[in-house]
């Protein structure tokens, strides 16, 4: 039987929109995960492109992340303007052109309002579409359940970085690094309060509500700490009910299965045929 979580949308970025440079609230995150859970991002399915509209409901925000309808207005009215004036830094965006250090662009286009409806129509930035449609490998995958209830917004990157590893089930980032791609304010220059109101916070929210569970300690060059060492897993899952007579069933190889389960850089073939050896082998 699968649970609530495992129906959630999913949403699936390129890796490195994954690991661009750039700062929301929570409101404009929660909005941009309800856009991104409306897009296939399969090679083998149409793309969209910057004059298609998406539309966005308040209710559709509620439902997603368990708000209540009135809350779902108001995150919709809030981040919409908001979303539009921002800027996402993505750097070596294209393998071909290794002399292109960077690419700066905005993640909408243009908004179209429907108050009486209370929905919004958005179109994306052109540059921003081949991060998120017909991905044909780097990319990451996750259900939109696993962060719904996270109030902050480092919790949701976080666990988007960790996520790309899964696999592998630890990864080190730079301290520099890491500040530089969430964009957390001069205040929190200290590495005490980077960790206390930054880092502990995410890892808190990460293990009480994702599918993983997470620790982390610190790399040091003499008493300066300059790298996060961060290890993570799967939560145990809680036996199904099922009778002594009543195997449980193969997981089925999917799409979705194949997005939650590839390896960071693995193409769709070769995650395809991974998966699907593992599960019938």
């Amino acid at each position: 039987m699968h649970t609530a979580k495992q129906q959630s949308p999913l949403v699936t970025k390129s890796n490195g929109l994954v690991e661009a440079s750039y700062r929301l609230t929570l409101d404009e995150q929660r909005l941009l995960l309800a856009v991104l859970a409306q897009i296939d991002s399969h090679p083998s399915k149409p793309s969209i492109t910057a004059v298609d509209p998406i539309t966005v409901s308040a209710l559709t925000i509620a439902d997603l992340f368990s708000l209540p309808a009135k809350k779902g207005y108001e995150v919709l009215k809030d981040a919409v303007e908001r979303l539009a004036e921002r800027w996402v830094i993505i750097d070596r965006p294209d393998p071909d052109e290794p002399s292109l250090a960077r690419t700066k662009t905005r993640w909408v286009a243009s908004i179209d309002y429907l108050p009486d409806q209370g929905k919004v129509r958005l179109h994306l930035a052109q540059k921003i579409i081949p991060y998120i449609a017909k991905l044909a490998g780097q990319f990451t995958s996750y259900r939109i359940a696993h962060v719904a209830p996270m109030s902050s917004v480092y919790a949701i990157r976080l666990y988007e970085l960790l996520v790309q590893w899964r696999e592998l089930g630890e990864r080190e980032v730079q301290i520099g690094w890491l500040k530089e791609q969430f964009q957390v304010p001069n205040s929190y220059s200290r590495m005490y309060d980077f960790k206390r109101n930054v880092i502990d916070i995410a890892v808190d929210q990460i293990n009480t509500y994702s599918d993983l569970t997470v620790s982390y300690t610190q790399r040091k060059v003499g008493r300066q700490v300059v790298a996060l060492q961060f290890t993570f897993g799967p939560k145990a899952e809680k036996p199904s009910r099922q009778t002594r007579s009543e195997p449980a069933s193969a997981p089925k190889v999917d799409r979705a299965y194949i997005e939650a389960n590839a390896r960071p850089g693995e193409s769709w073939a070769d995650a395809t045929a991974r998966l699907t050896a593992r599960e019938t082998g």
